[in-house]
């Protein structure tokens, strides 16, 4: 049976959020997406754009072979609506909630939500906090789950749902099959830390850090290993790509219920704290111009030959 979700409401319009709801309206649901100004939506609506672009010239190189033709792209666009007012989304048939991966600031937004009279699916993006606490702050925890997408999300495939300790049978159908909708399929994790997905693979990440933090390997080396394992980006880019911080955050979160084999490497601690976030800051562990790779960060240089 159909999830009979229509519209699509996305909390946050980031990284992930942009993502979330390009991969809507590209399969047909009308999405609204809310963020705090004008500013942070225009940032947000011109990465969907130019990610649509590169689907029309892939197109139009591959002669229909892959990517969208122009056409679809301006319909894409045409279901996606961009606001600062979170009124906009009472509405919507499902909430996605895809802010700063802190467990304080969306519990906040989760109750304000109910305190505006929400009562509908409300499911997390988070990647690493517990759903069952999330839930703890929405008036209906019943109609509460885990949503969490791979990053980029127009092109991973999976998506890893997590249902609280309090979400009906009801609701883990429907958003199983809304999951499937959105052409993603779905990855099933219980509710306990890390989930499945992040609580192999920050170890993972945290380790190829640590090989640069100790000259063992440049960055770039670093990167070519995973070449081996059939990994189309290295750790170190996918560090940038996914944000520094973000990896930082979940790392915290996993060292406090899991244990200190996930504690996060000096290096990694400094770059956040110098705003070195990745790709979305310009530099990370290398420097990015426009979302393309130019070189390796001048300080994560120095910070390695100091440590031989």
């Amino acid at each position: 049976m159909p999830s009979e979700i229509r519209r699509v409401g996305v909390i946050g319009i980031g990284l992930m959020g942009s993502g979330i709801t390009q991969v809507a309206a590209t399969r047909g649901f009308d999405a609204v997406v809310v963020d705090l100004t004008a500013e942070i939506l225009a940032k947000g609506l011109a990465r969907i754009r130019e990610s649509l672009e590169r689907l029309v010239q892939s197109y139009e190189k591959s002669g229909g072979k892959s990517g969208i033709p122009a056409e679809e792209k301006e319909k894409i666009l045409s279901r996606i609506r961009v606001s600062t007012n979170r009124e906009e989304l009472l509405a919507c048939d499902i909430l996605i909630e895809a802010i700063v991966e802190n467990e304080a600031a969306k519990k906040e937004m989760i109750s304000s939500f109910s305190g505006m009279g929400y009562q509908r699916i409300f499911v997390s993006n988070t990647s690493s906090i517990s759903i069952t606490r999330l839930a703890s702050a929405y008036s209906y925890p019943e109609l509460f789950m885990g949503m969490h997408f791979m990053n980029p999300v127009p092109v991973q495939p999976g998506c890893e749902l997590v249902r609280g300790f309090l979400t009906s049978n009801e609701t883990w159908e429907r958003v199983v099959t809304f999951c499937r909708e959105l052409g993603k399929e779905p990855i099933l994790a219980e509710d306990k830390a890390g989930f499945g997905i992040n609580r192999m693979f920050i170890p993972f990440l945290l380790e190829a850090v640590k090989v640069v933090e100790e000259g063992v390997m440049s960055c770039e080396d670093a990167d070519k290993t995973t070449l081996c394992l059939g990994h189309k980006m290295g750790p170190i880019a996918t560090l940038d790509f996914v944000g520094l911080d973000t990896t930082l955050a979940i790392a915290e979160v996993l060292e406090m219920e899991i244990g200190p084999s996930y504690k996060a490497p000096d290096l990694l601690r400094k770059l956040v704290a110098a705003g070195f976030c990745g790709m979305k800051s310009g530099k990370g562990f290398y420097l990015w111009d426009k979302g393309k790779k130019i070189g390796v960060n001048p300080a994560v240089e120095r910070y390695r030959r100091r440590q031989s």
